[in-house]
Order: structure tokens, then C-alpha cells, then sequence
């Protein structure tokens, strides 16, 4: 697995790369410190005038910005030091998200693990606007990172049955996880939603029986994604608006991680891509991994 960690000068942005430490990776596997740093810029009232001492000024902002680049991956990477795998540190120039991206498309990564915090510009890749920017462009799965940092032993797997979903548990069932981990597999059931105002009771009774039906059917299909990696799981139907009933779960199992696909259908409408990422973002307990459609076939 090739790894591309996200890395700003912010607090929380070294939180990725202690996650990425505590996972059981090989020396098969490699690493990359990434942080893409913005060339300052000065605009007073009238523009940027070029003067010498305009210019000495963005020239010691911008080797200012470099080195505190530099040092902000230097000291990330070094969580991972005693891993096994390669870890290299990547210092480049550009747009975060846009630079991001270019890296792991050039080194084909498996995976991109922010921090949930960023500071700066690099608040456009982490936190609230993830959905919007980083998840929408990120040809790779992307996880973010959230304290507290360790193994993940808990992980709730949400699914629905889409491509995506089955997607998320193709990736998941190879996924270097420690033997302790534990694998839940939930889908939810909201057959009080949408277009079931017209049912009467005996008929939404009949309605929610085979809801549960396509419930068992969806889950087994992840059981069967996983244990085709070498995982088991463990069954969780749930009924109610998915959205919610995934955080719910998490946090009432203590989650350490829950992966999703990036979109998702049917039942779990509540898992379209800007739905997924607000959640994860603004309401998750833990850490969280969308895995990107395809992505099941490159790892």
C-alpha cells in the first residue's frame, strides 16, 4: 500500500501521520510526508508594487513558508520512523488541494490520511471542507485521522449494497488492520421516508419486511467482500435515517474507524458524497475512511 499523508503547520495536521504509525504496515508498503505549500503573496490598497523591499519581503515569506513546510513533514514523519516501510517527505509548491492531488495521481497512492484541523489554506483539505474539495477531487480513498491516535479495534463498516459500498468492503477486507480488530457491518433501514406515505399499515408492514430482506441480503454481500481478504464481520441492522444511525452506532460501539463508500443509494440516500463528508467532518466520533469508487482494485 502507498500511503500520502497531508501535512500542515497546524496542531492537528501531525494526527494523520501517528495514525498512519500505529498501523501494521510492511516493508512492502510506503509512506510519503506531504506538505504543498502556497507561495505568499502581498496585496496592499492599490495591488503588489515591486520595490526591494516588497521583494525582500516575499522572498523571505516564501523561504519562511518553505522551511516551516519542511519542518512540519520532517516532524511527522518522524512518527513513523520506527515503521518497517519507506517513509519519504515530499515539500512542493502550489495550491494544497490541487497539489495534493497531482502527487497521488503521479505516485499512484492508495490512500490520503489528513488530520481533522488545518490551518491556513490547508483548512480547504481538512475539516468542513472536505466534502466539497478534497473528497469531490481525490482520486484515492481518504481517511481523516482523529484522536485519540491507535490501532483501530473497532471499525464500523457502513453499507448499502451500491458499487461504492462494495467498494468500501473489497478495500476494507485488505486494509492492514491489526488480528484484534473487530469488524462491524451495518445498514439501515428508513422505510419511513421518501415515497412510503401511501402504504398503509398492512402494506408498510410488508414494505419493511422486505426492506429487512434487502438488509440481510446487503450485508451479506460485505461479509462476503471481507472474508474474500481474510476478515469476518459481524451483522448490524439498524432502522432510521442512515446518516444519523451510522454516527449513532459509532459512537454507542466506541468506533475507532468507519469507512463508507463516497456515494451511495437506495436506503442509504443519506450516503451521497456532501452528505457522507458533513457527517464525517462536523459530527463523527473517530477516525474516518471514504473509500473512492475502483479504489478496492489498486490495493
Amino acid at each position: 500500500m502507498r500511503i500520502v499523508i497531508g501535512i500542515d503547520d497546524s496542531p492537528q495536521a501531525s494526527v494523520g501521520a501517528k495514525w498512519v504509525a500505529e498501523l501494521p504496515l510492511t516493508a512492502a508498503d510506503e509512506v510519503l510526508v506531504a506538505s504543498i505549500v502556497e507561495r505568499p503573496v502581498v496585496i496592499g490598497p492599490w495591488g503588489y508594487i515591486q520595490t526591494d523591499v516588497t521583494a525582500r519581503y516575499l522572498a523571505e515569506a516564501w523561504e519562511g513558508a518553505q522551511d516551516r513546510a519542511r519542518l512540519a513533514a520532517e516532524e511527522a514523519a518522524a512518527a513513523c520512523a520506527a515503521m518497517p516501510c519507506q517513509v519519504r517527505v515530499v515539500v512542493r509548491e502550489g495550491h494544497p488541494i490541487d497539489g495534493l492531488v497531482r502527487l497521488v495521481q503521479e505516485v499512484g497512492a492508495d490512500l490520503v490520511v489528513v488530520g481533522p484541523h488545518g490551518r491556513g489554506r490547508l483548512e480547504s483539505i481538512l475539516l468542513g471542507s472536505v466534502s466539497q474539495a478534497l473528497l469531490h477531487a481525490m482520486p484515492a480513498s481518504v481517511l481523516i485521522a482523529r484522536e485519540p491516535v491507535s490501532a483501530p479495534l473497532r471499525v464500523l463498516l457502513a453499507t448499502d449494497g451500491s458499487p461504492h459500498s462494495l467498494d468500501a468492503a473489497l478495500y476494507l477486507a485488505r486494509f492492514p488492520l491489526t488480528p484484534q480488530a473487530r469488524i462491524e457491518v451495518l445498514t439501515a433501514i428508513c422505510a419511513w421516508s421518501g415515497g412510503y406515505a401511501e402504504y398503509g399499515a398492512a402494506d408498510l408492514r410488508d414494505v419493511v419486511a422486505h426492506e429487512r430482506r434487502r438488509a440481510v441480503e446487503v450485508i451479506d454481500a460485505a461479509l462476503e467482500a471481507l472474508e474474500a481478504g481474510g476478515k469476518t464481520g459481524t451483522p448490524l441492522i439498524r432502522h432510521g435515517d442512515p446518516k444519523r444511525e451510522i454516527l449513532a452506532a459509532a459512537r454507542e460501539l466506541a468506533a475507532d474507524l468507519i469507512v463508507t463508500g463516497a456515494r451511495g443509494v437506495g436506503g442509504f440516500r443519506g450516503l451521497v458524497l456532501g452528505s457522507v463528508s458533513r457527517a464525517v467532518s462536523k459530527a463523527a466520533p473517530c477516525s474516518t475512511l471514504v473509500v473512492a469508487h475502483g479504489a478496492a482494485s489498486t490495493t
